[in-house]
């Protein structure tokens, strides 16, 4: 987001809310849905590239209602949403983004950390779908997506690589359709993670992605993590599914192509080539 843009959109919440003071500004346009201006590390608002959705803002806030009776973490609190629907501000989340390197660097703390995540994701997946708003979409989003961005891969791939994505999405298609579905964050991804030291408490942000979807989604990201978190994360979870872990790398994986896909897209989330190409074809 260029200077100019970013000053249009602050006059849009100006016309609103008034005049805003602050001292600091920062900037998150990598995501896929919106961009993110952050003042003071006190708001968030958030401008929804492709327009704002009410009855999808509403249902993630009601997952948020629900997760907050029972989750001890800290989660996005509404202030407002603009009658224009143009933006919502939210409280800020505090805390260090919870990236692999941040885990690896306070390995003290990792089973500590480890806890809390686990904790959260099956506090996350217990909670009720009935009167939720969520959909089941992502096995179809995918088909989708590849139908539009197999050609392109055909293209910068080998024949022998594209052979290995047909087979890998068959695979998965396969596996999908008898995996169990239950509310899911949807984008468990270390940018929407935070640990708050001081507090000792996890943070969690961005529920847009949220839907009733595989468990193992919310998954996705440990293989990144130190052995020693990530065994602490799933003894904490409790789950009774042996492959849940392996199943999360397929997803991991999908992500891989999808980075591969937009890069030829030209996709303004601006994701490396090489970076989805070792995601999808390095195993370990």
């Amino acid at each position: 987001m260029n200077e100019q843009l970013l000053g249009r959109k602050l006059e849009l919440v100006k016309a609103e809310i008034g005049e805003m003071t602050y001292q600091t500004i920062e900037v998150i346009n990598t995501g896929c849905e919106k961009d993110v201006v952050i003042l003071d590390k006190t708001n968030v608002i958030s401008f929804y590239r492709d327009g704002f959705h009410f009855d999808t803002y509403h249902a993630r806030q009601e997952l948020i209602r629900r997760l907050g009776k029972h989750a001890e973490v800290v989660l996005p609190e509404s202030l407002y949403v603009s009658h224009t629907e143009d933006f919502v501000i939210e409280r800020y989340v505090p805390g260090y983004w919870l990236t692999p390197q941040y885990v690896e660097g306070n390995l003290e703390n990792a089973r500590q950390i480890g806890r809390s995540v686990g904790r959260f994701l099956r506090e996350l997946h217990s909670v009720s779908k009935q009167g939720l708003n969520l959909h089941t979409r992502f096995e179809q989003d995918v088909r989708n997506d590849m139908e539009q961005g197999l050609p392109l891969l055909e293209i910068k791939l080998s024949r022998v690589e594209m052979n290995q994505v047909m087979e890998f999405l068959n695979m998965y298609y396969e596996i999908s359709a008898s995996s169990p579905t239950c509310v899911v964050h949807g984008d468990f991804h270390y940018d929407n993670v935070r640990w708050d030291e001081q507090a000792g408490r996890l943070g969690v942000i961005d529920f847009s992605e949220g839907g009733i979807e595989d468990p193992a989604l919310d998954f996705m990201y440990m293989c990144y993590y130190p052995e020693e978190f990530r065994r602490k994360v799933f003894e904490e979870y409790g789950s009774i599914e042996r492959n849940l872990y392996e199943r999360s790398k397929l997803y991991n994986r999908i992500y891989g192509s999808y980075d591969m896909v937009e890069t030829l897209q030209n996709s303004p989330r601006k994701p490396d080539f090489q970076k989805g190409y070792s995601r999808f074809f390095d195993r370990e």
